[in-house]
């Protein structure tokens, strides 16, 4: 998957409009990204990458690079 729509799908995920998301976005600057938000980049994380993000990791999350590097650089491309 390329970065831009990894940025696209993920603002949907956390059913958000906005497409300014970038690899130093900070999630908890992000209203939507509450105990639903959470959820929905679990959700994501999963069914387009196959990774199962557990209670640490997800603990571990402060930006879109941090997550991206849960998934995996190899999955997602520039």
């Amino acid at each position: 998957m390329k970065r831009q729509e990894f940025y696209l799908k993920l603002a949907d995920a956390l059913e958000i409009t906005s497409t300014t998301l970038s690899s130093n976005t900070i999630l908890s600057d992000i209203d939507e990204y509450d105990s639903m938000g959470v959820m929905g980049i679990i959700a994501f994380v999963d069914e387009n990458f196959d990774v199962k993000l557990n209670a640490k990791q997800i603990a571990s999350i402060t930006d879109l690079d941090s997550l991206i590097n849960l998934i995996g650089l190899g999955k997602i491309e520039e």
